[in-house]
């Protein structure tokens, strides 16, 4: 309680240095309050008036597109295995645990494009071990052909990845691409400083042991950041209070709420 009211009081003085209003996102179209991933998801906290949200791509054996965030099957669908390994009919032919398909990305962009305002993260889930450089170009390739082609004129749309790969290949071969790193640390001068050195202006951290002294070095070195995951509404207060750019919430419908009662200046 003692470092929020610390926060609050240091966010409160330093209110007319904030850029610009920082922003809310449904981390998997709202992770803690829908069947995460799902068009179902998506719609619903659309729908409830947030307009920014992340998602998670994978390919399948035969080359399409999935949205799911873990690259097996068993935690959140019927079915089991690699997405990696595995056809597109099968995928097709599973449920998610709450009954819902498995979207695959054409499925989901059809629905943004007709939605207004939107800021949308896709977090392009490549390792090394599945995506050797040849399939990684390819990924690479189609998906920024499938997202670009379906973005509205008014969405702001971003590739972002814990794998540097993707980000730094986009940025070679379609520099009008915006993309941000996702590291699994909090913001510091070392995540700050290695996002930096990748020639990349957006970085996700955690919030939890990040710091309004590290985010305001990020904007020095002239980086954006999104804090995450906002598993509570405290969490979400507390990245805005260190003047985060973007805040990743597991709970947006709760955290629109949240916003209104308190009166913040947050977008959704």
């Amino acid at each position: 309680m003692k470092r929020i009211l610390t926060l609050i009081a240091a966010a409160l003085l330093c209110a007319a240095t904030l850029s610009a209003q920082p922003r809310m996102l449904a981390h998997r179209g709202g992770k803690a309050e829908q069947d995460e991933n799902t068009l179902a998801a998506f719609k619903a906290t659309y729908a409830a008036g947030c307009h920014g949200f992340e998602t998670d791509i994978h390919i399948t054996a035969d080359g399409k597109y999935v949205i799911m965030h873990d690259g097996l099957l068993d935690r959140t669908t019927t079915g089991s295995g690699r997405v990696e390994e595995l056809s597109s009919a099968y995928i097709r032919s599973i449920t998610t645990k709450g009954g819902e398909p498995v979207p695959f990305l054409e499925d989901l962009l059809d629905f943004f494009k007709d939605c207004e305002g939107l800021y949308v993260e896709f977090e392009m889930k490549t390792n090394k071990e599945y995506y050797p450089e040849e399939l990684l170009h390819k990924y690479c390739e189609d998906v920024y052909a499938m997202v670009t082609a379906a973005q509205p004129k008014d969405a702001l749309f971003v590739f972002t990845s814990f794998d540097p790969r993707p980000l730094l290949y986009l940025r070679a071969h379609h520099p009008d691409a915006e993309v941000m790193y996702i590291t699994g640390k909090p913001c510091s001068h070392e995540t700050v400083d290695l996002c930096k050195a990748l020639g990349i202006n957006r970085l996700a951290c955690t919030v939890n042991a990040s710091s309004r002294e590290s985010v305001q070095y990020a904007h020095k070195n002239g980086l954006l950041v999104s804090l995450w995951p906002g598993e509570k509404c405290a969490d979400s207060h507390m990245a805005f209070l260190m003047g985060s750019d973007y805040l990743c919430s597991d709970i947006p419908l709760e955290l629109m709420q949240y916003i209104k009662d308190n009166n913040l200046p947050i977008l959704y």
